[in-house]
């Protein structure tokens, strides 16, 4: 009796399972199984014939009982657990496999012919590096420029650095978004732009007012417009290679270079409540001057100039025409039927402008229209040359 409940506890689920666990990986779960089973078929016997009191029967019982062949690793060489004695071992890499070949360097991904190194240093002295260190001179230029602007509006230090830093990055920022395609700010990449522009806003804020007392230093000094200037030729030409970089098409291109340079300024006077500058004549032209730059940068680069030749075109052509503009007073020409009211908000009537409406008139009397004679505002018209002094105007 005692015999059958072993057997019954020994080929039990429970027991079983105890048993693979015992034993580890070594001995299959159905190997056990039939082990297990065959163990209580020979106690069944030994109480059968312990009962019928034929003892001497049970070697012969025995036979009959087919036992499983000795597993290849015995009970008592149990591996830890974890490890599987079944994988197949790795044998270990021949030394020649395990030498890196270093004779052959590895490929890289050769630079896009539109771009420029991070640094200005990182390619030694050549343009594309010129051109990032005219960017990072502009980046400051527009980023002091922004902040005086503000400040003199009562701006707080945070408020004058924040507009300062949206006048010198909002432009690209703009450009960026509008490109798409997962892009991220430029600044959110490359983050010493904004420390940058972050630095210079800072201390603008709080050394401006001394240098202006103790030296006589203006905001309308004719150095700041030179800084201006080589900022607005080094974002014109550097949107267009963003723009050129994404796979837009030209005129997107020249688009992208004109709002790199100027949207920022948009963004600037949005926040300041003032008339937009480059949608009003009330000063110079300035959008004028980054497309002027952005379209030349695009047509040196159709005529298969080399990077560097269309890199000095494009900037060239831009600070070349923006000091044109603030020498001469250039500025676009108005609606000749707004009313006082709105013309007095962007435009103050001054400036030199092409004379549009004149041959607007010519064209329309030679047409047979009547023209009216109402009397035309008159225009400043001296001027001291291409690279004369600085007009009334500014």
């Amino acid at each position: 009796m005692l015999a059958s409940v072993a057997a019954r506890v020994v080929a039990s689920p429970a027991t079983i399972t105890a048993a693979t666990r015992f034993t580890g990986t070594a001995i299959a779960r159905g190997h056990v199984q039939r082990t297990v089973s065959d163990i209580a078929s020979i106690a069944e016997a030994r109480a059968f014939a312990s009962r019928a009191g034929d003892l001497a029967r049970l070697p012969a019982i025995a036979r009959h009982i087919q036992l499983p062949a000795p597993a290849t690793s015995p009970v008592w060489s149990i591996p830890k657990r974890g490890v599987s004695t079944d994988a197949p071992k790795r044998t270990p890499a021949s030394s020649k496999e395990m030498k890196v070949n270093t004779a052959e360097p590895m490929e890289t991904k050769a630079p896009h012919p539109d771009s420029m190194p991070r640094f200005p240093w990182s390619d030694g002295a050549t343009v594309p590096g010129l051109l990032r260190g005219a960017d990072w001179f502009g980046t400051a230029v527009f980023a002091m420029t922004g902040t005086l602007a503000a400040a003199t509006r009562g701006m707080d230090i945070l408020g004058s650095t924040i507009v300062g830093t949206i006048t010198a990055v909002g432009g690209g920022t703009i450009r960026d978004l509008l490109l798409g395609k997962g892009r991220r700010a430029f600044w959110m990449e490359e983050i010493e732009y904004l420390w940058i522009c972050v630095g210079t806003g800072v201390a603008t804020f709080l050394a401006w007012p001394h240098l202006e007392r103790a030296y006589g230093v203006k905001d309308t000094d004719e150095w700041v417009d030179w800084g201006d200037a080589i900022g607005v030729g080094a974002f014109c030409v550097i949107g267009a290679m963003n723009g050129i970089r994404a796979g837009v098409p030209c005129a997107a291109a020249v688009a992208c270079g004109m709002f790199t340079a100027t949207f920022g300024g948009v963004v600037r006077d949005m926040l300041m409540r003032r008339p937009v500058r480059i949608l009003h004549s009330y000063t110079d032209i300035y959008a004028t001057t980054a497309l002027t730059g952005a379209t030349t940068y695009m047509l040196v680069r159709a005529a298969g100039a080399p990077v560097s030749a269309r890199i000095l075109a494009g900037a060239g052509v831009a600070i070349a025409m923006r000091k044109l503009a603030w020498t001469n007073d250039l500025r676009l020409p108005t609606y000749a039927g707004a009313t006082d009211a709105a013309r007095g908000i962007g435009d103050d009537g001054n400036g030199t402008r092409l004379p549009v409406r004149e041959l607007s008139d010519a064209v329309f009397g030679t047409l047979g229209f009547e023209v009216p004679k109402d009397e035309v505002k008159k225009v400043r018209t001296t001027k001291k040359g291409f690279f004369g002094g600085r007009g009334k105007g500014d």
